[in-house]
């Protein structure tokens, strides 16, 4: 990974934005390593970053990943990880890490490396003052027949049902507001749909269209009986309105940064 200054010493411009990178991870051990050094050159080089920080939220792998976040982070001062107490599942990470992020601007993606993370400025500058979140949408996506077709149906029948537009181009790969983030309940119970929970708070979406590869390492978690469960709690959420459900959404066994609280919260 190129040599990185500490977080806050850097001496950029103080126009510039602070960025805290989100990423979940399951199993991706192998893949660590080139995802943080891939981050560090997008965001060391990107104009009007002033600042930014790499959160990575151990999700209950079975793998070395907590390890690799722990060695990695002691390498780099802006990486920063948390361990949840067990495999709670993607969206529970990814609120998480919305929770313990430090900057203005949050943005998320996964570990898989799908989403090349030279794409993260471009979606840092579509977040424009009119917009609290905007979503990087592929303009192929490198996935199987099955999980592209039953996405595709799955989020035409919520934006159906919600007349919600925004659903159809919800991905994983998204830049939103700190403020619009720290609205996030940790109670919102077991089952979390990020971009439902989004869509209770703001109705400022927009989108990009973004590069999107194969998948190098392992295989999807998401089947497709997955991505209906999700589908249902997506729907379960917007109908309701994001009331908190006062069950925990996660939960935290260890830090690697001391600063942060025993919530995970910055």
């Amino acid at each position: 990974m190129p040599a990185v200054q500490a977080i806050g010493t850097n001496d950029r411009s103080a126009d510039g934005v602070g960025v805290s990178v989100v990423v979940p991870v399951f199993n991706s051990a192998a893949s660590l390593a080139e995802l943080c050094e891939r981050i560090a050159t997008s965001l060391g080089s990107a104009a009007g970053v002033a600042q930014w920080e790499l959160v990575l939220v151990n999700d209950g792998s079975e793998d070395a990943s907590w390890e690799r976040v722990t060695a990695l982070s002691t390498e780099h001062p802006e990486i920063r990880g948390l361990d949840l107490t067990r495999n709670w599942g993607q969206h529970n990470a990814l609120l998480a890490g919305l929770h313990a992020a430090r900057y203005e601007v949050i943005v998320t993606l996964d570990d898989d490396l799908q989403n090349p993370p030279e794409e993260i400025p471009r979606l840092i500058d579509a977040l424009g003052p009119e917009l609290d979140v905007v979503y990087g949408v592929p303009i192929e996506v490198r996935q199987p027949a099955y999980r592209r077709f039953g996405s595709a149906a799955l989020r035409a029948t919520i934006g159906t049902l919600t007349r919600r537009g925004e659903v159809s181009f919800a991905t994983g790969f998204r830049a939103l507001r700190r403020d619009l983030a720290e609205q996030l309940p940790e109670t919102s119970g077991r089952r979390v749909a990020l971009d439902s929970l989004l869509r209770t708070l703001t109705v400022r979406f927009g989108s990009i269209a973004v590069d999107h590869r194969p998948r190098r390492e392992g295989r999807s978690t998401y089947s497709l009986a997955r991505l209906a469960r999700l589908a249902i709690t997506e729907l379960a959420t917007d109908l309701r309105g994001g009331g908190a459900r006062r069950v925990p959404s996660y939960r935290i066994r260890a830090v690697t940064d001391p600063g942060l609280s025993d919530d995970g919260r910055g």
